[in-house]
């Protein structure tokens, strides 16, 4: 890639993009990010991080980037595949035996990729407050937690109930 000149081409275009979104190294980093999650979508995370490792270090030296932040970006990016069965091994693993259809990776793959596309952007543009991604995945640890306790506890508190059947439903009403 580097030698046909291929990576300085897809690099010139990525940086144009992220140039065009207004907002720094974040736009490239954004860009790179995307470009590697979309990929990786379709081969595995490996192939996808050496495809597109040097069009990201290229861009990273054209805009004066961080090449270590470029590496990050490049990594969490090759390995966010949510969207497709194909792109990581234990997604295939579960694809067949439970009788998920493409669809489904869509479906809750996309909502997922989305949000980590956006939380690995702005935790690697602010690498040096590096203790806000330790705040937020305790914060988000702590609230699933909480959530899931008081679930179980709902739970246990209906089973405790006496349920109500549909003929006994249709008496109060009438």
């Amino acid at each position: 890639l580097t030698n046909s000149g291929v990576a300085g081409g897809v690099a010139d275009g990525l940086v144009q993009l992220g140039e065009a979104l207004g907002i720094g190294d974040a736009g490239l980093y954004a860009t790179v990010y995307f470009a590697t999650f979309l990929i990786s979508n379709v081969v595995t995370n490996n192939a996808a991080a050496a495809l597109l490792f040097p069009i990201a270090m290229d861009a990273a030296e054209a805009t004066n980037a961080d090449l270590q932040l470029m590496a990050y970006t490049l990594m969490l990016g090759a390995s966010a595949s949510f969207m497709s069965p194909f792109g990581y091994t234990t997604n295939l693993l579960v694809y067949g035996p439970g009788a998920y259809k493409y669809v489904d990776f869509l479906r809750v793959g996309t909502p997922m990729q989305i949000l980590l596309w956006i939380l690995s952007i702005i935790f690697i543009s602010n690498s040096s407050k590096w203790y806000i991604s330790w705040i937020a995945t305790a914060v988000v640890l702590l609230a699933v937690s909480m959530f899931l306790t008081l679930d179980m506890n709902y739970k246990a508190i209906c089973l405790k109930c006496k349920p109500v059947t549909r003929s006994q439903d249709e008496a109060k009403t009438s």
